[in-house]
């Protein structure tokens, strides 16, 4: 196996249910691709913390939160937000600026081309990353060439799932996040990364290795669950190790309530045993300069499910050649790969226009 980055490795990850004859035209304008962040607020409580609704177009996630800190007068690092969304696209998400002894200020004298304050209020802490629960999506696919195959597929990706791979754009354009991170390993980076940077470098990397486990382990059809495969328990972060005599495994794996994972590697254990932890070394073994790095710069170990199922899927013929999507997805999950696995397109490059 190569070591593969970008575009080229999106396009040789494995489909679960094939490579789709369905071809449709996405994203032609921002309005086609729309992300709503799945996060309530804590209602009755004040603080210092102001928290912001922000609609944007055109942007991505850091710029907004710069302008915003511009605003308030204060460091970038007062800022803060759940998750990055993407840029070409409409999206609504949370920011929160800490401004001790403050109050509300008129947000709404925030006036940009490429975003707009909806909503502002007080509350007791500082947004954090992760803290949301999940997106909403709403996609708007064009020119399709067989409405009726798409529909089949997508109930299909709703039963089954599609594979859960990190998007294109987690690895930049041409994948020069890996580039730069390979680089950086080696100690040959000239530039001097931020912390964001590092983090940004540091997510690439585990990224490109989970995908590459994931899709090597639905190539394999290895589908069901294993002994010593590490387990995780929908809708959380909690995990298990199955063993060979549990009954229920099974069952609980048909009903959704556990899920099959794959690692983002780093420091420690590599959680997984028996054949199953074989199996994923020798795919990571491919990769040893990603995971010495990512064991040098202590990140640890995790698990991320190995499938997804769009929620609250609904499916809208449009017209003809015309189809509306809307579903949630848990953080962390890419609308694209459910795309990847409905349409043919190239949906993944113009996402990193």
């Amino acid at each position: 196996m190569t070591d593969r980055t970008s575009g080229d490795t999106q396009a040789k990850l494995a489909y679960l249910h094939g490579m789709s004859p369905v071809s449709a035209s996405f994203k032609q304008h921002p309005e086609h691709f729309e992300v709503t962040e799945l996060l309530t607020p804590q209602a009755g409580e004040a603080g210092e913390h102001q928290w912001l609704w922000v609609e944007k177009r055109g942007a991505n996630t850091p710029y907004v939160a710069g302008q915003l800190a511009k605003f308030a007068g204060v460091n970038e690092r007062h800022v803060s937000y759940a998750g990055m969304k993407d840029r070409h696209a409409v999206t609504r998400q949370w920011f929160s600026v800490q401004l001790p002894g403050q109050p509300l200020l008129i947000w709404q004298d925030l006036k940009h081309d490429e975003f707009s304050v909806l909503q502002a209020l007080l509350q007791p802490r500082k947004l954090k990353t992760g803290t949301h629960q999940g997106n909403a999506f709403v996609l708007r696919l064009q020119a399709v060439s067989d409405l009726a195959e798409l529909e089949r597929r997508w109930q299909l990706i709703c039963e089954k799932g599609a594979p859960n791979y990190f998007g294109a754009q987690r690895f930049g354009h041409n994948g020069q996040n890996i580039a730069k991170a390979k680089l950086w390993f080696r100690g040959q980076l000239r530039q001097r990364l931020s912390r964001t940077q590092q983090g940004l470098l540091l997510s690439a990397a585990r990224a490109l290795l989970f995908n590459e486990v994931a899709s090597a382990r639905i190539s394999a059809g290895r589908l069901m669950p294993e002994p010593g495969d590490a387990m995780i328990l929908t809708g959380s972060q909690s995990y298990f190790i199955a063993e060979a005599d549990d009954p229920s495994l099974l069952a609980r794996h048909a009903e959704g309530d556990i899920q099959l994972s794959a690692p983002l590697p780093g420091s420690g254990s590599g959680i997984s045993s028996h054949a199953i932890a074989e199996f994923e070394a020798d795919v990571l073994g491919n990769h040893t300069e990603l995971v010495t790095g990512l064991q040098k710069h202590r990140v640890d170990a995790a698990r991320r499910p190995l499938l997804v199922r769009p929620q609250q899927p609904e499916f809208r013929p449009l017209d003809e050649t015309t189809a509306e999507l809307r579903f949630e997805l848990p953080k962390g999950s890419f609308a694209t790969s459910i795309l990847r696995e409905l349409i043919t397109t190239q949906f993944e490059e113009q996402l990193l226009r």
